[in-house]
């Protein structure tokens, strides 16, 4: 692993060392050249208006070069035992693992039944080698270059990453999980993720990204500046149930975007987890482009300490007969931020589809805030829109009860977090996953 000076000769070191096709050197330079001639995000413009996005460059730091390895495909159960981080039976419920740290080549494994039915889990640079076809037909067409000046410095930048593809009538009925690690001091990295569902297809997948210690930095979370993009193509009648959880360490500036396209009878579950991270801005949007499309999202923020949140959603109903729902859960504590912007668009060729946005925040101190702005474009009548939002302080009647039952405050409060977030948690079906979920906000609730 190596590090490049900031520029298209970047792009280029990356494309080499991972032995691409001529048509994804050339995307990344194209995307190089935007993301220089674009200028930065304007703070007058709302979405940007709670955040820096100076905060976000990389002029200051080193894209990281991948190291010219393979991945290294190994035994399922040998995998599994690199990841403590669950219960065992939720450990042995995967159908398979990818972990990458850095741009180190990766570790991957999958199940052997889906293997022979035709499923692919690997990292990008893998797939572009092994599937060209797939992986030009699809990578950037739902976040393309034009998307953001920090999309495309994304495109320009990524190496690994992480590629999913599921032929059509395969159904994984267990979680695949990729797990993206940083460990370096002053490093600017850029993971992404493709997942692609043909039709009649169905997918659970758990993207997480973290960080490690650095021990040039005696062991302290590495100082990253991460640009991350997942995007997904979601074929007629697939379904796909998607995770990200942002576990980012305490001194990382994490910019994220996520676009799923939806097909005719498709239907899209994606989960939301904010957990780590200094300084975070994440952008995602669901497009619902054929009939009997559902859209699920749902958002779970916990801040502490002077973190910073910035979220921003959106429903685009682009077909009638769609439905879409979206519940957004923050609690913050200390002197943590979070703004959050919802949007809820329906296109004038759009009939007949209902939309639901629901936003609500629990501040546990006085000196965190949170701002929550809903957001309506209603271009047909035929239609059935509600949203709601809130942003309150805990309940002290409820913290009295419980602590007049032997509990100290902080377990009061624990408790009360927890029956918080529960409905939110409670929507996820798949027992393994919604037992991982919940142990994601349990670890962070244990260091309070």
């Amino acid at each position: 692993m190596s590090t490049a000076t900031i520029g298209a000769d970047a792009a280029r070191a990356i494309a080499r060392a991972g032995n691409e096709p001529d048509w994804l050197e050339r995307w990344r330079l194209q995307a190089w050249d935007s993301y220089e001639e674009a200028p930065l995000p304007d703070r007058v413009v709302h979405l940007w208006r709670y955040t820096e996005p100076e905060k976000f460059l990389i002029d200051k730091v080193n894209p990281l070069l991948p190291d010219g390895g393979e991945g290294r495909a190994v035994d399922p159960a040998a995998v599994m035992a690199l990841s403590d981080k669950f219960s065992s039976e939720a450990t042995q419920n995967l159908a398979g693992l990818l972990i990458q740290q850095d741009a180190q080549a990766p570790v991957f494994a999958l199940e052997d039944e889906w293997r022979d039915a035709g499923v692919i889990l690997c990292d990008l640079s893998t797939a572009v080698q092994q599937h060209p076809e797939i992986v030009e037909k699809h990578l950037g067409k739902q976040v393309p270059i034009e998307e953001s000046k920090f999309a495309a410095l994304n495109a320009a930048l990524f190496s690994g990453g992480v590629f999913l593809y599921v032929p059509a009538g395969v159904e994984i009925g267990t979680p695949v999980h990729a797990l993206y690690q940083s460990g370096q001091d002053l490093a600017a990295v850029f993971p992404r993720t493709l997942v692609v569902l043909e039709e009649g297809a169905s997918a659970i997948m758990i993207d997480e990204y973290g960080s490690a210690p650095d021990a040039s930095t005696n062991g302290a979370s590495p100082r990253v500046i991460a640009h991350a993009v997942t995007e997904a193509s979601v074929g007629k009648n697939a379904r796909l149930q998607y995770v990200n959880v942002q576990n980012w360490g305490p001194r990382t500036r994490s910019h994220y975007t996520q676009k799923f396209h939806l097909g005719r009878d498709t239907q899209a579950v994606s989960v939301g987890i904010g957990l780590g991270g200094l300084y975070n801005k994440t952008d995602v949007r669901t497009e619902l482009r054929g009939a009997n499309a559902y859209s699920e999202m749902i958002g779970i923020l916990f801040g502490d300490a002077s973190q910073h949140f910035d979220n921003h959603t959106e429903q685009i109903h682009v077909h009638g007969h769609t439905y879409s729902d979206l519940d957004f859960k923050v609690v913050l504590e200390n002197s943590a931020r979070s703004a959050y912007t919802g949007l809820i668009r329906i296109n004038i060729d759009a009939p007949d589809s209902e939309a639901y946005q629901e936003n609500r925040n629990l501040l546990l101190d006085k000196e965190c805030r949170a701002e929550s702005i809903p957001e309506l474009e209603i271009l047909n009548e035929n239609v059935r829109c509600t949203h709601g939002a809130t942003v309150g302080p805990i309940d002290e009647e409820q913290v009295f009860y419980l602590m007049t039952r032997g509990m100290s405050r902080r377990a009061a409060e624990r408790i009360i977090v927890e029956g918080f977030f529960a409905p939110v948690l409670d929507r996820i079906d798949d027992k393994a996953m919604h037992a991982r979920l919940w142990d994601y906000v349990r670890d962070k609730l244990q260091t309070r």
